[in-house]
């Protein structure tokens, strides 16, 4: 399929958010990520993006591509990319009352409006669910924040760190004896996402039938708390916490990551029955084991643990996560290798799902693979329908198309710098040193050529978007020299 990443229009008519406008004020990771998602689903996304405040995805976060930050550094950095597919860019000042006002009248001719302000700032601007309500009475809005907008935390800033151990989530990852560890870079932010994801369709889904707008107030630190029910359940229980057992299991024995060959390589193998147990020690060569006291039974095997995973590695240190993977899987029994981001970008099963996406932008970017949606439609093919936006690239779309302002009304609101065509302020990271990221242990590996390794795996059906010849999207392929796995 070779579409065009300007027009949109014959792209998303048939897809299911087709009609849908979005106004997204959001930063960072969590919403932005969920308005990418709605741009998939055919949803026009117009992303308010401020003169004098970069995104942090489009400055403080990197890698910047090829890691090199360019003449516009905030149109390389990787992860805005992704995030903001399909979007326009609006650059708006909303800190100016014409600024608000321009947005009210957006909000008029809109469906939904995504922020992950703190409580504070949209009511300092008179532009909480009240008063946009006053504009368009069917507006739907989501209210990302870290604690709710409700609570003696409402104006609390937060970040994923902070919400995973107020999530309690922290509490129950990590290893025995050890102290509380983070789960990832930004789990809390994937939750909410999904969470918003969910909410909006169901406003949506609400308002078709009802006409009714509707706010929705999302705490994230709530969501967390909603996905450990087992540790608040035994708490309620018998009054004890639940242990952090890091890749141990509570009863399963053995149940461990374990290393195969090859540098950093690893395996993990889950048993959790007698039968599992017996097929897993005739595959491995271990059936010596079956008849040791130590691991005849399932209280035995759990007991004796670090002797038993003593054993296995031994066992998987000479071979293969792959191979491993297959003679256990075999023999019914759960095993599978821990892949790195190298192994996820050339992985065979998620090339033939096409999960991946190769999205042409502006050169010097040109064709970049993205991540898709773990999810399909049988009636409507799902892609990004465009890649990220230049900053500001939608203003004359939006003044002009939608608003219906006049080029003097434009020119006027440039003059007053209401609306910007480029950031007034420019504050971004450095190129990340791989060296000493690499010294550190901060990253394992890097590919000097890893352009040619994705393009080799790049999938034969999913072809480029561009506003040329797909097959000339494809050679093109990433321009880069470093990638961070």
């Amino acid at each position: 399929m070779s579409v065009d990443t300007g027009g949109r229009e014959a792209k998303t008519s048939r897809l299911p958010l087709a009609g849908v406008r979005v106004i997204d004020l959001s930063y960072v990771f969590a919403i932005p990520y969920a308005g990418g998602l709605l741009a998939d689903l055919g949803a026009e996304v117009i992303k308010i993006e401020a003169p004098d405040r970069l995104d942090q995805t489009r400055s403080a976060f990197g890698p910047f591509l090829d890691n090199d930050p360019g003449e516009e550094p905030w149109e390389r950095t990787g992860i805005f990319q992704v995030l903001n597919r399909g979007k326009r860019s609006f650059v708006l000042d909303m800190r100016d009352p014409l600024g608000r006002d321009l947005f009210k009248r957006l909000v008029a001719k809109s469906d939904i409006v995504l922020d992950n302000y703190t409580p504070r700032v949209m009511r300092g601007w008179g532009l909480e669910y009240a008063e946009l309500r006053k504009v368009n009475p069917g507006i739907i809005m989501v209210s990302n924040t870290g604690y709710g907008s409700t609570g003696p935390w409402a104006n609390f800033p937060s970040q994923g760190t902070t919400l995973e151990v107020t999530m309690g989530i922290a509490n129950c990852t990590g290893y025995a004896g050890d102290v509380p560890w983070k789960v990832g870079q930004s789990y809390p932010d994937f939750l909410a996402c999904w969470t918003a994801l969910l909410s909006v369709l169901a406003a949506l889904h609400y308002r078709r039938k009802t006409g009714e707008g509707q706010w929705i107030d999302l705490g994230m630190y709530q969501v967390g708390v909603a996905l450990i029910p087992e540790p608040i359940l035994r708490y309620q229980c018998d009054g004890s916490d639940w242990p952090r057992v890091g890749n141990h299991h509570w009863w399963k024995a053995p149940h461990n990551v374990y290393p195969a060959q090859g540098r950093d390589s690893w395996v993990a193998i889950s048993i959790g029955s007698e039968e599992q147990w017996r097929h897993f020690a005739g595959a491995a060569g271990l059936d010596r084991l079956i008849s040791d006291e130590r691991f005849d039974t399932a209280l035995n095997r759990w007991r004796n643990r670090q002797e038993l995973d003593r054993i296995i590695a031994g066992w998987t240190a000479g071979l293969p996560a792959e191979e491993v993977m297959h003679r256990l899987q075999a023999v019914g029994v759960a095993a599978g290798p821990v892949w790195n981001s190298r192994d996820l970008l050339t992985n065979e099963h998620l090339r033939q799902r096409q999960f991946y996406e190769t999205v042409v932008h502006p050169q010097p970017i040109g064709a970049r693979p993205i991540i898709g949606r773990p999810f399909k439609l049988a009636s409507a093919e799902l892609r990004a329908t465009a890649a990220a936006p230049r900053f500001g690239e939608g203003n004359r779309y939006v003044l002009s198309e939608v608003l219906g302002l006049s080029e003097a009304e434009v020119e006027r609101l440039r003059e007053a710098g209401v609306v910007a065509d480029r950031p007034r302020v420019v504050v971004v990271g450095a190129p990340l040193n791989l060296e000493y990221l690499q010294r550190v242990g901060a990253i394992a590996e890097v590919d000097r050529n890893y352009g040619e390794k994705l393009a080799m795996a790049e999938p034969a059906t999913n072809e480029a978007m561009s506003d040329g010849d797909p097959a000339e999207s494809r050679r093109a392929g990433p321009r880069s020299h470093n990638l961070n796995v």
